[in-house]
């Protein structure tokens, strides 16, 4: 049999891989390597870029290399991390890559560590191709297309596409679309806007096309899917979109609930609402700002029934409950918003757990944000969404509060990670469940306790006494026994079983292991996912030496066995 090879030209990359070498020239080179092979059909896939892509927020750390003539790779100056590792190629899809926008396999690498045969497969993906023409046959030119993935049950499930081509989901001047390196599966293909639960749409345009699915189905039920497997092409896959509907337009003014005078300079954001017909809590655009006499104006509202709020924001500490209002068949006009002040908490923010001089001083560096604990009566209770600074003294104040049970967390620095809120006091009486807030209550005397912690725990998952899926991905989480459940550092365990949780204080910890997902969607036996759910393990992690512990799960122990 001949020897397959394949070749990868990388010109058309040349703003992605600039990019990386110019973050890549910024990040100090570390001491490990990374090693493996890349095969297609099981042969050597040569000329194929490989990238390492750092899974810090600024992903800065991306070494990359490719594969020579035996499909090989050799990754080297990695510094210590987690990583994902992937092979780039376009019209080419990778098993490893997920449909929630992770790529690859992860890693996790210590300095100096030499990882090895870490093997990476592509194929061909599929293609989908067609064209959208209006109601006279003209073609709809700059139209987005969406894709709908459906899972084994026919369930749709997100889908996140990593093309390196933006502009192949939107049609050209004649209408024609071809989308191309799609994973094997079945998809619903769609044009147009339409509202969806939990959800609110603002566009930026007057007119908009109603959603569409082929074969020119008004609903998703009346849809046809689109089989897609390795290297196959769907097309002639056009839809033909109905005459575009105007966008409604939502007038009203915001007053003050107490004394209903107008109150000016506030952002009035649209809010979607649930399958129930309550506000989802989330929102869509930046929304617009009341004027002098408490008047607003929205422009580009699909269509729908929707939530109009004041959104919470210390700076200005004004809550709102949402308005429900209607746009169905005609603009929205004498909407008022009734805005009324919202409740705070005011302390001190104290570091425990360290002494370092250089971290006590960047107290003031650290950003707070409260929010209310969701109950069954409010799930998405709206929170303030600016952060909120501490004072050079440890003094703090959150405002625009509702009314609840309000926690309250913390985002320090990128080189301050170690830093996370231990626990709330209020009059020295520890609050692990929240501080109680009645409406409008100016809260005093909490102390937030931060604890620095700059331990590291290492070890490995061990799956015995069964199977699951193939590419099937764990989170590993670390409490210590002593702070509340939502204080609990982790990571993913990565493609060889091995776990990094940094960021830790000396003491006891209760280590969980959850399944997140598969490349496939499916889920777990209930019988497993209950002993996920029941299994916790006691590690002691210390100053001194810490050894990496194995974390051992046996999928054939029964119920109710410890």
């Amino acid at each position: 049999m001949s020897k397959l090879s394949f070749v990868l030209s990388i010109l058309v990359l040349p703003f992605v891989f600039h990019s990386i070498q110019a973050q890549a020239a910024e990040t100090k080179a570390g001491t490990a390597t990374v090693s493996g092979r890349v095969t297609l059909k099981g042969e050597p896939a040569r000329g194929v870029m490989v990238v390492l892509q750092g899974q810090t927020p600024d992903r800065s750390n991306s070494p990359r290399a490719k594969t020579d003539e035996s499909g090989r790779f050799h990754l080297t100056g990695v510094a210590a991390g987690r990583y994902s590792v992937f092979a780039i190629a376009p019209g080419y899809i990778s098993p490893d890559d997920t449909n929630f926008g992770m790529r690859g396999k992860t890693l996790n690498v210590a300095e100096g560590e030499k990882v090895e045969n870490i093997d990476l497969e592509i194929k061909r993906g599929g293609v989908i191709a067609g064209r959208i023409t209006d109601s006279r046959g003209r073609p709809v030119i700059e139209e987005t297309i969406n894709l709908t993935k459906l899972d084994r049950n026919n369930q749709p499930q997100n889908y996140f596409s990593y093309s390196l081509n933006f502009d192949m989901n939107r049609t050209d001047d004649r209408g024609l679309y071809r989308i191309y390196g799609l994973p094997e599966g079945r998809y619903l293909v769609s044009v147009g806007h339409a509202q969806t639960s939990g959800s609110a749409r603002i566009t930026l345009s007057r007119e908009f096309y109603p959603r569409v699915f082929y074969p020119d189905a008004a609903s998703e039920s009346e849809a046809k899917a689109i089989e897609v497997s390795e290297s196959s092409e769907a097309t002639d896959v056009d839809i033909s979109v109905p005459d575009p509907k105007e966008t409604r337009d939502v007038y009203g003014r915001v007053v003050d609930a107490g004394a209903g005078q107008p109150v000016a300079g506030v952002d009035v954001v649209v809010g979607g609402l649930t399958r129930d017909g309550r506000p989802s809590g989330g929102y869509s655009g930046p929304g617009v700002r009341s004027g002098p006499n408490g008047e607003f104006r929205l422009f580009g509202v699909l269509p729908g029934k929707y939530a109009l709020f004041v959104p919470s924001d210390e700076s200005v500490g004004f809550v709102s409950d949402p308005v429900i209002f209607d746009v169905s068949e005609g603009d929205a006009h004498g909407v008022e918003i009734k805005v009324r002040q919202g409740a705070s908490i005011s302390g001190v923010a104290v570091i425990e757990g360290t002494n370092d001089p250089k971290v006590l001083a960047r107290l003031s560096q650290v950003n707070l944000f409260g929010h209310i604990r969701p109950t069954a009566s409010n799930p998405s209770p709206p929170g303030p969404r600016r952060p909120v600074k501490i004072n050079a003294d440890g003094s703090f104040r959150i405002g625009g509060l509702h009314t609840g049970k309000a926690m309250i967390s913390a985002m320090p620095p990128p080189d301050m990670r170690g830093l996370t809120v231990g626990r709330i006091e209020r009059n020295g009486a520890p609050a692990p469940e929240g501080i109680e807030l009645e409406s409008g209550e100016q809260m005093t005397g909490v102390r937030l306790v931060l604890v620095y912690g700059s331990l590291t725990l290492r070890g490995e998952v061990k799956i015995v006494g069964g199977e699951l899926a193939s590419g099937q991905r764990f989170h590993i989480s670390a409490r210590r026994v002593d702070q509340p459940t939502q204080n609990s550092p982790g990571a993913e365990v990565d493609a060889r079983g091995q776990f990094v949780i940094e960021y830790l204080q000396p003491g006891e910890y209760e280590i969980r292991v959850s399944p997140m997902f598969n490349q496939n969607n499916e889920r777990l036996d209930p019988r497993i996912m209950r002993l996920f759910n029941s299994f916790k393990e006691k590690v002691y992690v210390s100053d001194g030496n810490q050894q990496p512990v194995t974390i051992r799960i046996d999928l054939s122990r029964k119920e109710g066995d410890q």
